[in-house]
């Protein structure tokens, strides 16, 4: 990738990131540290999670540059097909694709676990990441530099509720370490980040309002800066950890090393 670190040795071409489910929480942050970066921005949304004066209002409050905002349905290969002419278009590159969105049906009991909802949930939360780097090579005929999956810890923690999203996460991180090992000859680099516990829209529609009063009370420490983790995907992507691929990566000042009882005090 011409990155921001490299950009001025390497070319006078910013590079273009693509960033799916990109205008509110981690997505916003990633797409900013992009951005901040001198990177052209596309962000993704559905379901008019935004609105776009909004959105530009932000990054201009920043000091940013204006992102290119696409209403693109990541389970809709139409879409996505639609979504890569426009860039190719108007860009006429994409070198970072960024996979960040996430969806499915809160688990109360038993009753809720359906196939349906897990194919529902496979389809917006893990599939996306190899559709869009397959339509990315049919349209652009080279596959992105960088390609960074958006995870959790919840394929190996049981978190209230998460049931199919964990097991969505799961399929996500297996999908991405074969990616990195049959497109490493193409000289892409694949990862996967998990981040540590974001006080986001999604993950108060999952966990609930009650837990994140509960955790600004007794343990704001633990809710992770959102910057954090899009700084550390502007990192894969400078050109110095691209010995890095097919890896796991948690990013959460470390809070998954500590033992429960720490919050019993």
């Amino acid at each position: 990738m011409r990155s921001s670190v490299v950009i001025s040795q390497a070319s006078t071409t910013p590079p273009v990131v693509l960033v799916t489910g990109g205008t509110r929480g981690l997505g916003k942050a990633i797409g900013m540290a992009f951005a901040r970066s001198g990177c052209t921005v596309y962000l993704t949304h559905r379901w008019g999670s935004v609105t776009e004066e909004e959105l530009v209002a932000e990054f201009h409050a920043q000091g940013l540059p204006t992102p290119q905002i696409v209403e693109s349905d990541v389970s809709n290969a139409e879409d996505t097909r639609t979504l890569m002419r426009r860039v190719q278009r108007e860009a006429g590159a994409l070198d970072v694709i960024i996979s960040n969105v996430a969806f499915a049906k809160t688990v109360n009991d038993l009753s809720d676990l359906r196939r349906r909802a897990l194919e529902h949930s496979l389809a917006y939360s893990a599939w996306p990441v190899v559709d869009l780097v397959q339509t990315a090579y049919e349209t652009f005929e080279r596959y992105p530099r960088y390609v960074i999956g958006i995870s959790s810890d919840g394929g190996e923690v049981c978190h209230p509720g998460y049931d199919l999203v964990g097991v969505a996460k799961s399929v996500l991180e297996t999908l991405c370490r074969y990616l990195a090992l049959r497109l490493k000859p193409h000289g892409v680099c694949v990862n996967v980040i998990r981040p540590g516990f974001l006080d986001t829209a999604s993950a108060r529609a999952t966990f609930g309002d009650a837990l994140f009063a509960q955790l600004q009370t007794r343990h704001p420490e633990m809710l992770l800066d959102p910057v954090q983790v899009a700084n550390t995907c502007v990192a894969l992507c400078s050109g110095y950890m691209d010995a890095v691929t097919g890896q796991m990566i948690t990013v959460d000042e470390g809070w998954g090393l500590v033992s429960p009882l720490v919050l019993l005090t």
